[in-house]
């Protein structure tokens, strides 16, 4: 608007370009290597559990970790004894029967549980039971204890979870068996 001369331009100026140069996908490979470090880690885990030949109860196939524990067999009575008794105390009749000895008492569901929680403590102090799955146990045996109600399934969950952490090594085998034991005295 003043009349003048306009001095001030846009100019356009190029940069000078790089090369062109392939650029790597590192991104890409390192995909590729962490894909390759866990199929061996994977291979080499269940190569070592299926190539096992030791038996120990503290390795299980995935197989034996997946199927169902075979039920106790039945247990039988002892046979009566044949023959003329002997009475007991000396001058009383044989023919009174000896008092019968009370059944034994299934312990309480509660029981069960403090001795699993116990038994769990211990395994954590003799390094049977690693800290962390220990603390988990604990907290999962402690919740089943607060609550007046339990069911199969707060049982079951218990059990699988043992099952699992022995699986994936954090509980060993023997104190797996020992937990599992008594817990199939807690079945409501």
């Amino acid at each position: 608007m003043t009349g003048g001369r306009r001095t001030a331009t846009w100019r356009r100026e190029d940069l000078p370009r790089t090369p062109p140069v392939a650029r790597f996908p590192w991104l890409a490979l390192a995909g590729v290597a962490a894909t390759i470090v866990a199929a061996t880690v994977l291979v080499l885990g269940i190569g070592d559990t299926l190539s096992s030949r030791d038996g120990s109860a503290g390795r299980l196939l995935p197989l034996q970790a997946a199927s169902p524990t075979a039920p106790p067999p039945p247990e039988t009575s002892a046979p009566e004894q044949s023959g003329p008794r002997t009475p007991w105390p000396p001058g009383s009749t044989a023919s009174e029967p000896p008092p019968p000895e009370p059944p034994p008492t299934e312990p309480s569901v509660d029981e069960v549980l403090v001795r699993l929680r116990d038994a769990v403590d211990q395994g954590v102090a003799a390094g049977d039971v690693r800290d962390d799955v220990g603390l988990d146990l604990g907290n999962v045996i402690e919740r089943m204890l607060g609550h007046g109600e339990r069911s199969r399934a707060d049982v079951a969950s218990l059990r699988h979870k043992i099952v699992t952490r022995a699986r994936e090594g954090a509980i060993t085998g023997g104190r797996a068996e020992q937990l599992r034991v008594i817990l199939d005295g807690a079945l409501p």
